[in-house]
């Protein structure tokens, strides 16, 4: 049954969600007689396999097995468990979630987050029909066209630009429901301390919208058109900065998100290895999508953090992190190497030739050069351990290769230490590497081993844990006899029905848990007097394997309809009958084997031989004799 907050507030998103809205928010959909279809994001579709119905608020892909209600979809789409999913879809309707109610936000208000994110995508919708059609944004096309990105990369990351002017957008939302305190909410507006006045906040750049991963507008990365930067700096006697992004709002975080990772799902769900390349800036995801690399992604101006890595572990099994070849890049990298260690992440590290970032390499040499960059791209802790050993002559350098062994060690200790259910290739990992550094400082690896094992020792309990979480996919597989499968079936289709089998069949005649589950659920909505309608089953149940088993005994429910309709009540009635004569025949093996255990008393084995022999005339219709 559900766990979690109020059961209210889960019935209050469940009804403010419509799957087709939030299916269709993912993928595109079309509508096939009285239900909607679409590309399956789970397996190489060529034909729509996944089903939408609306009326049931239900999804299905019959190829995958797998299907549910608006929660288990985004369970299994954002890889997160059932909390987060009620968390997401919770935001996405304005819900709070919170132990103690709150009042709501008023519609409009900058509290208001609906508000907000219909504002984002307003502004984009300003900034990419500005750039495409204004005669004001031809140096913006123009820098645009020089850089090499496409019409169509435009359009696929709707690019826009923001003119010159201290109140263009701010102008353009009179018209609007959006007030100044709703576009400053948004980051779309600033305002002046000393003045008091509202200002557009992007002016003069090249806008990147950033969405989330159910593909929200969220933000804006800014690029500064380079006579807009000659301009500011002849005024001010300083440059901007040449790339801002939105501040932080109640819709953004920079260091929670990651640039064109909406864009990336599709491609990493299909791929049978998972990856995730990391780059630096916008134009670097821009131009390898451009390229035909569809898993690339970048961080907002920020270092990567754990929550990235949270982000990332989500959707990829590796991660491969892109430098550019400066010592800066080189640097960078030690930064974070530890985070991802710590979480157990295969990271990757490709190493771009001196003085190039992935746009110009990719600019310059294509796609498959960088392709092979990415494959070739070495193991992280290689990674440290060639960082930490470069330039030292190990050989009689004894104190810098005794300081370098200690940092490599470090890192290595904050790997999950191998314990009974370790993998394989795990272990052969951490073998190899201690073999490696053992060779490499002429020493034993028991030597090294043993120093591991110490560092290990005082690491703190903080430090050893991993972070974030991985929603890991139970198994598919439920047995459910054809008897139970009948009996849930025909009381979703005619609910009306329970009353009878709440006094009848209690949940434990039900040999599965699934259908016990199940039948409880219903049950225990017909007690407490709430109506047993399909949507509201699915969201009392919080298993994703048992709403996909609800959607397929639903579905067989409806195709059956036609023949229970004329008797449903008779057909439930044999199913009860069965489930008592299993019950008694269930009973008599029972007693039958007390018989053969040969431990009754005397008196109870007569007793028990009697009820036996009672119960074997009552089914055969014989009546007892009578006395006279």
């Amino acid at each position: 049954m559900s766990s979690g907050p109020a059961d209210d507030t889960k019935e209050q998103v469940r009804q403010a969600i419509d799957i087709v809205d939030l299916v269709g928010s993912y993928l595109t959909l079309r509508r096939q007689g009285r239900n909607f279809v679409a590309l399956c994001p789970w397996h190489d579709d060529t034909k729509p396999s996944l089903q939408v119905n609306q009326e049931r608020q239900s999804w299905k892909c019959w190829v995958c097995d797998v299907g549910g209600d608006i929660f288990s979809f985004l369970m299994r789409r954002e890889n997160i468990d059932f909390r987060e999913a009620l968390q997401m879809l919770a935001d996405r309707a304005g819900i709070e979630l919170s132990a103690r109610p709150r009042a709501a936000a008023k519609p409009g208000s900058p509290q208001d987050k609906r508000t907000l994110y219909q504002a984002a995508e307003w502004a984009e919708q300003q900034f990419h029909e500005y750039l495409l059609r204004s005669p004001e944004a031809e140096s913006a096309r123009r820098y645009i066209e020089e850089r090499g990105i496409t019409p169509a990369s435009v359009k696929r990351f709707r690019i826009g630009y923001s003119p010159n002017s201290w109140q263009w957008l701010l102008d353009r939302a009179r018209s609007t429901q959006f007030s100044e305190q709703v576009l400053r909410a948004s980051g779309l507006a600033g305002r002046s301390e000393s003045s008091g006045r509202f200002f557009d906040f992007f002016r003069g750049r090249v806008l990147f919208p950033i969405r989330d991963t159910q593909r929200r507008v969220i933000a804006f990365g800014g690029r500064v058109l380079p006579e807009v930067a000659k301009q500011e700096e002849a005024q001010r006697g300083r440059p901007p900065g040449k790339y801002v992004n939105s501040p932080d709002s109640r819709l953004f975080s920079k260091s929670e998100q990651l640039y064109g990772l909406d864009v990336a799902i599709d491609s990493i769900s299909k791929s049978p290895e998972k990856n995730l390349v990391v780059v630096e800036g916008y134009t670097d995801v821009v131009m390898a999508h451009q390229c035909g690399m569809q898993n690339v992604v970048a961080v907002l101006g920020t270092a990567l953090n754990q929550q990235h890595i949270g982000l990332l572990r989500r959707f990829a099994d590796t991660v491969t992190l892109v430098l550019d070849g400066d010592e800066a890049g080189q640097r960078r990298t030690n930064e974070i190497l530890e985070l991802f260690v710590a979480t157990n992440i295969d990271l990757r590290i490709m190493t771009l030739p001196e003085g190039l970032d992935p746009f110009d390499f990719l600019c310059d040499n294509g796609a498959d050069p960088f392709r092979e960059l990415v494959a070739n791209a070495i193991d992280a802790l290689e990674h440290k351990i060639y960082s930490e050993i470069r330039g030292i002559d190990l050989a009689r350098d004894t104190h810098r290769a005794s300081r370098a062994l200690e940092n490599i060690l470090n890192t290595v200790a904050k790997t999950p230490r191998l314990q009974a259910g370790t993998t394989s290739s795990t272990r052969l990992r951490e073998q190899q590497i201690l073999t490696r550094l053992g060779r490499d400082f002429r020493i034993s690896e028991s030597e090294v081993r043993t120093r591991l094992n110490e560092i290990r020792r005082t690491k703190t309990k903080t430090s050893r844990s991993s972070t974030g979480l991985q929603f890991e996919q139970q198994p598919s597989e439920i047995t459910i006899s054809s008897l139970e499968s009948e009996f849930i079936e025909i009381l979703l289709l005619h609910s009306e029905l329970i009353e009878t089998t709440v006094l009848e069949i209690p949940s434990k005649w039900l040999h599965s848990r699934e259908a016990r589950t199940i039948y409880e659920t219903l049950c225990g909505l017909h007690l407490a007097g709430e109506p047993i309608e399909f949507p509201r089953v699915m969201s009392e149940i919080e298993d994703p394997r048992l709403k996909n088993l609800l959607v397929d005994l639903d579905e067989q429910a409806h195709k059956k309809a036609s023949q229970t309709q004329v008797d449903a009540a008779g057909i439930l009635r044999g199913l009860i009958d069965t489930f008592l004569e299993n019950r008694l025949e269930g009973q008599r093996r029972e007693q039958l084997a007390a018989l053969d255990d040969n431990n009754l008393e005397q008196e109870e084995e007569i007793d028990l031989l009697r009820q036996l022999f009672e119960q074997q005339r009552s089914r055969q219709g014989i009546s007892a004799p009578t006395d006279g």
